[in-house]
């Protein structure tokens, strides 16, 4: 049953998929972070009990409907990287900022190359140096990213 307290988690989604679709200028559309495998990578992390796998999906489902791209493509990156942060939560919370950045710029990393990948197979082109950049971008972020939500996960008292 969906809590009051818990639709914090699902606003700040919606925040993300309206990051996504933010219209930006064409030379800056491929570098720009995926907002919402940063929010998705937080909120497995903070709360795995509540955000897991089916979360990854229907948020990709939802991204891949909202930009058009071939139905799966994000959900497939999405639940590949929340997979891994799943099985590893425990031991990069303890980190500092700094080392859970590395981390995060490892996730969207693979991230970023399962989209391009797919984006290939469908004979898209996008720049080599975006699969690159946009995953750091997201890890100099991350610290941002990190103390935002936890300080909205605090007020609104989920655990």
């Amino acid at each position: 049953m969906l809590k009051l307290k818990h639709l914090v988690i699902y606003l700040s989604f919606i925040v993300g998929l309206l990051l996504l679709i933010l219209p930006l200028p064409d030379w800056v559309w491929h570098y720009r972070p995926d907002w919402l495998a940063l929010i998705l990578i937080y909120w497995s992390m903070a709360l795995p009990k509540y955000v897991g796998l089916w979360t990854a999906l229907i948020i990709g489902l939802l991204a891949d409907s909202l930009l058009g791209t071939l139905l799966g493509q994000h959900s497939l990156a999405l639940v590949i990287i929340t997979y891994l942060n799943l099985n590893l939560y425990q031991r990069i919370r303890v980190l500092s900022l700094v080392q859970q950045s590395v981390y995060v710029f490892g996730l969207l990393l693979i991230n970023q190359i399962i989209v391009f990948w797919m984006d290939g197979v469908m004979g898209l082109t996008i720049p080599v140096q975006a699969v690159f950049v946009a995953p750091f971008i997201g890890a100099l972020l991350w610290p941002f990213v990190f103390i935002i939500l936890r300080d909205i996960r605090r007020k609104a008292m989920l655990n």
